[in-house]
């Protein structure tokens, strides 16, 4: 798993990523906000909540994202 250094939340849900390899990548997360208790983020002030947590991306509704999972889409 590759660290996340920095997490920034942009427009129509999607996420600004920068790794420790300095790999910058734009994540559409709206594929997610169907599935299960990822229909929360369809609140954008819960979505735009979004922070760092190491290896992966987390809400206050205890929602995450591995590193993984954001290199993938």
């Amino acid at each position: 798993m590759v660290r996340i250094k920095t997490v920034k939340p942009l427009q129509e849900y999607k996420l600004l990523v920068v790794f420790e390899n300095n790999e910058e990548k734009t994540c559409d997360i709206s594929q997610f906000l169907n599935i299960g208790s990822f229909k929360e983020l369809q609140n954008e002030e819960l979505f735009k909540k979004v922070k760092n947590a190491g290896y992966s991306v987390e809400w206050p509704n205890e929602l995450d994202l591995s590193s993984d999972t954001l290199l993938s889409i």
